[in-house]
């Protein structure tokens, strides 16, 4: 069986903080890490166009690596190439009101009135 996650190749996009990524699925889909970027510091050196264009797939496909040890694991592109395509919901943005999603006579015993 073969992980979806796994990386085959992965290709800059020029001019944008985008990778091109091929998974082992043969799905092919740009991911745009600017957000991803700007929210964890630790890979604020990849906004850097040099540093950043030197993406390469880590060894068998389980991440991608550039320079100076930084490096970003495939599930992360994966999770973030599904919900970019919107193939998957983004949990972060859903919220479920428990009082809209169940009907009235579904919510369990009311109180007694007098």
């Amino acid at each position: 069986m073969t992980c979806e996650a796994r990386i085959n190749s992965v290709k800059p996009v020029p001019g944008q903080r985008a990778l091109q990524v091929e998974f082992a699925n043969g799905k092919r889909y740009d991911v745009d890490l600017q957000a991803h970027i700007r929210q964890f510091s630790v890979l604020k050196p990849l906004d850097d166009p040099s540093l950043f264009g030197t993406a390469q797939v880590g060894e068998r496909g389980f991440d991608v690596r550039w320079g100076d040890g930084l490096e970003l694991a495939a599930v992360t592109l994966h999770r973030l190439a599904l919900e970019q395509a919107g193939e998957v919901a983004n949990p972060r943005h859903l919220s479920l009101d428990v009082e809209q999603q169940v009907p009235a006579d579904d919510r369990g015993p009311h109180p007694a009135t007098e």
